[in-house]
């Protein structure tokens, strides 16, 4: 039985070696060693009350996240996540630099996975800072476009204030605490609970990690308005200065859009604007600030809240012009009246006007009237008037003496 048993047997060896060889190499065909690479894996911190105290807290330089590269199987590769590893810096062995080493364990397969390459950072280091606290309003970040025809109106936050603690390099770089609400598309009144976001002076979200909000949630709501369209009115009150006169106004937009609750948005059909130009002796060019004049709880719709305005102040000057009888016209004469002038030719007759006009009013352009209207049979002293422009007077000048009598 014994000679069975050996006989030939480095046969037999080289049997078993020769199936051993044929089985790994078939088993590196079919399952071959790869590698994986893992980035950007979070770091768990141990034994963190060793740092954080009532007093004092610290914040990471470095080493909060790590990328590595591990070998193994394909089989086994191809079944791994990042989860399947304890990465972890453990502040109980942190050094007198505050640095400590990240270790990195597989939670499986710790025999047949190998960390072939564990990146450029394998040290967390920390900063140990004193503990500060400080309050914040909470402001309402919209983002998106509303719907079509409406506005976003008041925004409210619940509680409108926060208290936000962590290391005091950190705070002291919160410019300010924002909740940012999604309103695409919206044409109702908008509440969500959300979580507030610290942002730098640039507007740069802040990492929380090392920061606690008083109030981790903010109840959060926005009124949403129709917009509505109403003309602009923009007109002067007052007087300019003795000797001058306004002689044009001109004003863009005509129209303003508008948003508000329903009951009040059906109340205002145009918006009205007043400008002073008493005592002014030059032209006028000023932009006006429109929602001063509408009342709380009535919003301008667009990023352009004011309206320009140009007055024309000219002064006024006066000029002598000679007229005849004839030049008249008379108006509201009842058909059994006969007229007679008493006075009689040349008149001179002082004409008042912008200065950009004097120059035109001649004999031929002033068109003097007088206006019998509520005159009977008699003897009257009339004003002359013109019609040449509302900006043109007729000052210092004797009245026309007319003789009205009865048609024969």
């Amino acid at each position: 039985m014994k000679d069975k048993l050996t006989r030939n047997i480095g046969v037999k060896i080289l049997s078993v070696v020769i199936a051993a060889f044929l089985w790994l190499v078939i088993t590196n065909v079919n399952d071959p060693v790869k590698s994986r690479t893992f980035s950007d894996v979070p770091v768990t911190i141990l034994n963190e009350q060793l740092i954080s105290t009532s007093k004092q807290s610290y914040d990471i330089i470095e080493g909060d996240k790590v990328t590595f590269k591990v070998a193994a199987r394909r089989s086994i590769l191809e079944s791994l996540e990042a989860s399947d590893f304890y990465v972890t810096a453990d502040f109980a062995d942190l050094s007198s630099v505050n640095a400590v080493d990240i270790v990195i364990t597989p939670k499986r397969y710790k025999d047949e996975i190998e960390i072939v390459d564990r990146g450029d950072v394998r040290t967390m280091k920390i900063s140990i800072e004193e503990l500060s606290s400080k309050e914040f309003k909470v402001s309402v970040v919209a983002a998106g476009k509303v719907g079509d025809g409406y506005y976003l109106g008041p925004r409210s936050a619940d509680p409108n204030i926060v208290r936000v603690d962590g290391p005091k390099s950190r705070i002291d770089k919160i410019k300010q605490v924002v909740v940012e609400v999604n309103v695409d598309g919206a044409t109702s009144r908008i509440n969500r609970i959300l979580k507030p976001v610290a942002l730098d002076e640039e507007g740069e979200v802040i990492d929380s990690t090392r920061l606690t909000f008083s109030h981790p949630n903010i109840v959060v709501g926005i009124e949403m308005y129709v917009i509505k369209e109403i003309p602009l009115i923009i007109t002067a009150t007052g007087q300019p200065g003795d000797g001058y006169v306004m002689t044009d106004l001109e004003y863009q937009p005509k129209t303003i859009e508008i948003a508000a609750d329903d009951s009040k948005l059906a109340k205002i059909n145009k918006l009205e604007v007043t400008y002073d130009i008493t005592g002014a002796t030059d032209s006028i060019e000023k932009f006006i600030e429109l929602q001063s004049w509408l009342d709380d709880g009535v919003y301008l719709v667009g990023n352009d809240t004011t309206a320009s305005v140009n007055i024309t102040i000219e002064k006024l000057e006066t000029k002598q012009i000679s007229i005849w009888p004839n030049d008249f016209r008379i108006i509201n004469k009842s058909d059994d009246i006969v007229v007679n002038f008493i006075t009689k030719g040349p008149i001179n007759v002082n004409v008042m006007a912008p200065a950009s006009e004097i120059s035109s009013i001649t004999r031929s352009t002033l068109k003097p009237y007088i206006d019998l209207s509520g005159f009977s049979i008699g003897t009257y002293a009339f004003d002359i008037r013109t019609d040449i422009s509302e900006f043109v007077s007729i000052v210092d000048t004797p009245r026309i003496l007319l003789s009205l009598s009865r048609a024969e």
